[in-house]
């Protein structure tokens, strides 16, 4: 982001707390704050009627929640939960709408976030009509493993079925399979990759154009930059002292 953009919103930047499972935007409800996270992972979920949640989109360090302000439109259409735990800097919807009349350069800017997540979702829904169960479980690792700091996953059967809108005993098994090939080290409540490049192979074609797609739009592979341990301590720090 340009600098001059960014001190439109930095100082009003506040830094906090994810806790896993909270709802930062409910259907039809108006966006009060935007989050931008730092650490931890966020679940785009699109509900139906017989309240059956199918996850459409993620985001991690890469992106925002939000979006819909920047299509001049106050409400959600899905709901925001909080996936991972972890940190964020949050921002008010009236103090984003101002910065966005007030330089076109941030608005195009984060427009070409959207474009990315809008990719990401039709990505999505291409490997859930086409793709095998194994090579969707492949890819949403592969995605949140993205966007958290380490190896390790912190998730449970039950959640990745809801994620993948599959049944709970084929994600048990399919996660048996990939196991099976060394790629993975599934325990109760968290899986270690171990294989990356075994697991790209696995999501058979069904990962990928989304990330590429994103470095084209932002400028910036976000898989390869440099994790950041210490940030949570950090942010952790700065809630303390707020």
């Amino acid at each position: 982001m340009d600098p001059e953009d960014f001190a439109l919103i930095g100082s009003l930047l506040e830094p906090v707390q994810l806790e896993a499972k909270t709802v930062l935007e409910r259907p039809g409800e108006p966006i009060d704050f935007v989050y931008f996270p730092d650490e931890g992972m966020l679940s785009v979920i699109s509900r139906f009627e017989t309240s059956r949640d199918v996850e459409v989109g993620v985001i991690g360090r890469e992106g925002m929640s939000g979006t819909p302000l920047l299509l001049n439109d106050g409400r959600s259409t899905y709901a925001t939960n909080v996936q991972v735990a972890g940190y964020a800097q949050r921002l008010p919807a009236d103090v984003l709408k101002q910065a966005l009349r007030t330089s076109r350069g941030l608005h195009d800017h984060l427009l070409r976030f959207v474009r990315a997540a809008e990719i990401q979702t039709a990505s999505t829904a291409s490997a859930n009509g086409r793709a095998k169960l194994e090579e969707r479980l492949a890819r949403w690792l592969l995605m949140t493993h993205d966007r958290l700091t380490g190896d390790r996953l912190d998730v449970t059967h039950e959640l990745l079925a809801t994620m993948l809108a599959c049944r709970r005993p084929g994600v048990t098994v399919t996660l048996h399979l990939i196991e099976g090939k060394g790629l993975i080290r599934s325990n109760r409540g968290h899986i270690i990759i171990l294989d990356r490049e075994g697991l790209e192979q696995a999501a058979n074609g069904s990962y990928g154009l989304a990330e590429v797609e994103y470095a084209r739009l932002l400028g910036q592979d976000f898989r390869q930059r440099p994790r950041r341990p210490l940030l949570a301590a950090t942010l952790a720090d700065e809630l303390e002292q707020n």
